[in-house]
């Protein structure tokens, strides 16, 4: 490829593809953070500044392949209104020249401080890795800083990448992503005094000496006396209820000691149970929540997805709110959310039966919640007519606490089954957000969360629930119609 467009260029094509309606295919998000065109990858710099959130992410806006890594920026206030995406970081000097990678935002003195990965390869393919830094002013607009860890630690390859900054008392602390000389995954710890030199603390000690061979895209923050460190590692074993996708992303809980960077902590645990979920990123906001965006999508699984034809692949999940039960992590949407609420359409309470369809609902952006309470049944399946001849369904088995989530019946996209266990109850709560092609399912208040892209060949509203071996009680169904989010130049 020649030289790249110049961020204006590639600014005012977005605002020409928003303004064609010929953009809004079957399969276009109402409130997931998508771009108009090209590949969406990781959510990066997810800060709160200025009185609205920032969230960038890595974005090619040449094609749907990892290639020319830019970053992107919409702001919000609400979660309803964002700016439009906008080319903010092009990958336009030596140390960043195959790629501008993940990175994060910390607000430091009133200025938005940046740090980033540069990516570079040589003629050969031979990687080097630089982390970079970058301010942002109240407009968007990204000021170059150049490198500020120009070398990778003795003992780790040049897989070492994604810095996440925060802070503790007074010291800047940022967690790496890397890869040992014996190929095994790692996470790295810098601190720094003024964000300007940073000096290498070390590898943090997990018990995770044989745990995949690369640890993407950190995070690390406390939350209630809790350290937490999320990472997404690759090369973990397939089993028959977990690290079902390629790569994984997950968490481990316990007590980080900053002198000896020995970390106690409980086993590691996945994040998400669907098929489309990598790389999340979490962030404190000024009202103290701690909030997580994670990729809808799978690194080297892009053929699955057939918004492919129309110039464009994958998203954001929606945002979440963490919180912590009896040492795991829950995730809920954020309250934001309930604003796009339109319509009440569907409003049940004590209603047993052994199948009920959802017939009101005419529309493929809606959330449904269930509260179901089993009374002789064994099992319970949400099936989902998304179009002629194809389907969807959750499934929960009340005696064993297995939930499978099954999209083989889909005839456009990959197919298969998603297997993960709950504990055994008798009463199983359903949050779902179902958004075009896009579908995320929050368990049992949170407990566990499988987010996933479904593309349906035309548009079908069926949803069914049906009881096997008995019946349930419907104690609490409400379904909303969602409008979508707004986006303004």
């Amino acid at each position: 490829m020649g030289e790249f467009k110049s961020l204006e260029d590639i600014n005012l094509d977005v605002v020409n593809s928003y303004k064609n309606s010929s953009n809004n295919d079957l399969w276009k998000l109402n409130y997931h953070i998508e771009a108009p065109f090209g590949l969406v990858n990781d959510p990066n710099g997810l800060c709160y500044y200025d009185g609205e959130y920032y969230i960038f992410f890595q974005w090619n806006p040449y094609g749907c392949e990892h290639k020319f890594k830019h970053w992107a920026l919409v702001k919000t206030k609400d979660f309803v209104n964002f700016t439009m995406p906008k080319a903010v970081l092009a990958p336009n000097d030596w140390y960043d020249k195959n790629g501008c990678y993940s990175g994060s935002g910390i607000v430091v003195d009133g200025k938005l401080e940046l740090l980033y990965t540069g990516n570079v390869k040589d003629d050969k393919g031979n990687r080097e890795s630089y982390q970079c830094r970058a301010t942002c002013d109240k407009e968007g607009n990204i000021t170059k800083l150049g490198p500020v860890i120009p070398e990778i630690p003795k003992g780790y390859t040049a897989h070492f990448r994604d810095p996440k900054v925060y802070k503790k008392g007074d010291v800047f602390y940022c967690v790496i992503g890397a890869q040992n000389e014996e190929l095994k995954g790692r996470v790295i710890l810098y601190s720094s005094e003024d964000f300007k030199s940073w000096k290498l603390e070390g590898e943090i000690g997990t018990k995770y000496k044989e745990f995949g061979y690369m640890w993407e895209c950190p995070s690390a923050f406390e939350l209630d006396g809790n350290d937490i460190l999320v990472f997404s590692p690759q090369g973990l074993e397939k089993e028959e209820f977990k690290n079902q996708n390629i790569y994984q992303s997950g968490y481990i809980i316990g007590n980080l000691n900053y002198d000896t960077l020995n970390f106690d902590h409980c086993e590691f645990k996945e994040l998400d149970m669907g098929f489309d979920f990598y790389a999340p990123q979490c962030f404190k906001d000024d009202n103290g929540r701690n909030l997580m965006i994670g990729w809808m999508g799978l690194p080297e699984e892009e053929d699955g997805h057939p918004t492919r034809k129309f110039g464009r692949i994958h998203c954001l999940t929606m945002v979440r709110e963490l919180s912590i039960r009896e040492g795991v992590l829950y995730q809920r949407p954020i309250e934001e959310f309930k604003n796009l609420r339109k319509e009440l359409i569907v409003d049940l309470q004590n209603v047993q039966c052994n199948e009920y369809k959802f017939d009101s609902i005419r529309s493929n952006s809606y959330e449904l919640l269930l509260d179901l309470n089993r009374i002789d049944s064994s099992k319970v399946e949400l099936k989902f007519a998304l179009g002629k001849d194809e389907h969807m369904s959750f499934k929960y088995d009340f005696e064993s606490g297995i939930a499978i989530i099954d999209r083989s019946n889909m005839l456009e996209g990959d197919k298969g089954i998603r297997k993960f266990k709950l504990l055994p109850k008798d009463n199983i709560k359903i949050q779902m957000f179902m958004d075009t092609s896009a579908c995320e399912i929050y368990l049992q208040d949170g407990l566990e969360v499988a987010s996933s892209r479904i593309y349906p060949k035309e548009d079908s509203f069926e949803v069914k629930l049906i009881s096997e071996g008995g019946s349930v009680e419907i104690h609490k169904a409400k379904v909303w119609n969602l409008e979508g989010v707004k986006y303004n130049e």
